[in-house]
């Protein structure tokens, strides 16, 4: 007997080394195919975010008419301020520079130097239809950036090592969790083995199941999300919450519906939603307390929405139109993600689930807030943008405007005489140019200050809109020089007298009192006294200064050949 509870003690013995050694090695090729599913994401998700780097880059700064023509201009200043502003978008970046050199063939080029990431970018105007043909720019980043939205990463980047992209290497990192997870899988299998092996085969399918449905989740999470980025960046000025939401409930494990609210002034509204009627729904406003999930910015399940929405709702209105079109009495249970940008929450996603309190896993809550995290690094860029394009139209209204009065330039000017000279020939119409200068400015300007005299130009730029015509142009050439160019013109004495009349109405000043003020004129005509747009200018200009000299109210070019000058 004791022989046979011996060979027992052996055999079961012998049995856990086996156990532990066959444990060992399938834990071990588990481990690898583990490890090589995750490395494969890794790899596309670092190449997706330096990708999304380069086109955010290039398309927010370098595809851009206003930094093509500054750099072709060899404008300094507008391009180191440029510089500075990506510098402070972009804090990471550790070398930005524009080079003497040959550009890209694409609009951006990738590769690396060591642990950092070389991008070079072509320089080009908004349509990427010219380029500058000498000159590129080099942006270098540590390659360790673009890892910082991923968790639990089985690798560290190294001078040494295997290939990993672009040229980088990683090495392999083990740690004690994969040493404890491997030492409790030896654990419970060798006991599971000993006590039952179905239930041990069953929790190794369920386990192998488990593990598979993740990596799945975060296939799709970051396929998703690389969707949303790519949709967003085609349209950048108009970002659609509706896919926003949409993408959020496709991915998120649990939900069933959802919506999105974001900040508007004081308020929080709908901008998107799944399963419900938004139309209805956009009429809802929301203070901040009275938001279910609160402003806080952790990502939180809430549940019983309708006794609180019951509870808290100053708005009878509102609160029907939740319980009619927002089902608020059949959800469970909503995930609430908030979305924030330079640490401030603009927006929550919030997902809803009709069949239990308990849908959403951890698993979901992290799929769900990775999703959040490049929502908010893309309204960042979206609000970036909008300020960039605004700066845009600031620089071109300026560049057609005179700062001062708001009148057209000199440059507008041309533009548009050239359209009304090339109308006029083809009617057969006349065109009148009239030089305008002032009598008595200087005066105000010397007597009571420059800041007198500007509030006086202004006033007289308001009058002088209200004598042309919308065919007719005005504009400011410079200190108290104006023109105007009047289409089919019949009549110009009674346009000068118009003027006249507008410009020595007295001018009231809340300081210097009644200011009074006069001009000059000089008149010139297309086809009668000139035949091109040059000899025109010059023509009035001339007949202008008659006028000033010999004290007159305005001269014609027509009698300047006639005239003791």
């Amino acid at each position: 007997m004791s022989g046979k509870t011996n060979s027992r003690k052996l055999i079961l013995f012998f049995s856990v080394i086996v156990l532990v050694i066959l444990s060992g090695f399938i834990t071990r090729i588990t481990y690898n195919m583990s490890f090589q599913k995750q490395f494969n994401m890794l790899k596309a998700y670092f190449t997706q975010q330096v990708e999304f780097f380069a086109k955010s880059i290039s398309a927010g700064y370098f595809q851009w008419t206003e930094m093509y023509t500054a750099v072709m201009k060899n404008d300094l200043d507008f391009i180191d301020e440029q510089i500075e502003d990506i510098k402070r978008n972009y804090p990471k970046i550790t070398r930005i520079e524009l080079i003497e050199g040959t550009p890209p063939e694409k609009i951006y080029e990738i590769s690396n130097d060591g642990m950092m990431m070389i991008i070079r970018l072509k320089i080009a105007d908004d349509s990427v239809t010219k380029h500058v043909l000498n000159k590129l720019t080099v942006i270098e980043i540590p390659a360790e950036n673009f890892l910082g939205l991923a968790s639990n990463i089985p690798i560290r980047l190294s001078d040494d090592g295997k290939p990993f992209v672009y040229n980088l290497k990683y090495q392999r990192i083990f740690t004690i969790n994969d040493l404890t997870s491997s030492l409790f899988f030896f654990f419970v299998v060798a006991m599971i083995f000993l006590i039952i092996l179905l239930f041990s085969e069953r929790r190794r399918i369920k386990a192998e199941k488990q593990s598979s449905e993740s990596l799945e989740r975060q296939r799709k999470s970051l396929q998703a999300i690389n969707e949303f980025t790519q949709a967003v960046l085609r349209n950048i000025l108009q970002p659609s919450y509706q896919y926003m939401i949409e993408k959020a409930v496709e991915i998120v494990p649990g939900a069933q519906g959802g919506s999105v609210l974001t900040r508007e002034g004081s308020y929080f509204v709908f901008s998107g939603c799944v399963g419900y009627d938004f139309q209805q729904l956009s009429k809802v406003k929301f203070l901040p307390d009275e938001l279910a999930q609160g402003e806080s910015e952790d990502v939180r399940t809430v549940g019983k929405l309708e006794e609180f929405d019951k509870k808290n709702l100053r708005n009878q209105e509102n609160l029907d139109i939740l319980m009619k079109y927002g089902h608020i009495d059949e959800i469970k249970a909503t995930l609430s993600v908030p979305v924030k940008v330079n640490d401030e929450v603009v927006a929550f996603l919030n997902l809803d689930n009709f069949e239990s309190e308990n849908a959403f896993t951890e698993d979901a809550k992290k799929v769900a807030t990775v999703f959040a995290n490049q929502v908010g690094v893309l309204f960042e860029r979206i609000k970036l943008e909008r300020e960039l394009e605004e700066q845009k139209e600031r620089f071109k209204y300026l560049s057609t405007h005179d700062a001062l009065t708001g009148l057209p330039n000199r440059r507008l000017l041309l533009m548009e005489a050239e359209k009304l000279f090339s109308l006029a020939q083809r009617e057969n119409k006349k065109i009148c140019c009239i030089y305008m200068d002032l009598c008595g400015f200087k005066s105000v300007n010397d007597t009571y200050g420059h800041k007198v005299g500007d509030f006086l130009l202004q006033v007289i730029a308001e009058r002088l809109k209200n004598v042309v015509r919308k065919s007719d142009i005005v504009a400011r050439m410079g200190g108290d020089e104006f023109v105007f160019m009047l289409y089919d013109c019949k009549e110009y004495e009674q346009f000068i007298d118009r003027a006249l009349n507008e410009l020595e109405s007295d001018i009231h000043h809340e300081q210097c009192g009644k200011l009074r003020i006069s001009a000059n004129f000089g008149v010139a005509i297309f086809p009668d006294d000139a035949r091109n747009l040059d000899e025109l200018f010059s023509k009035a200009d001339s007949a202008m200064y008659y006028a000033k000299n010999n004290d007159l109210k305005y001269w014609p070019a027509s009698d300047l050949l006639n005239s003791d000058i």
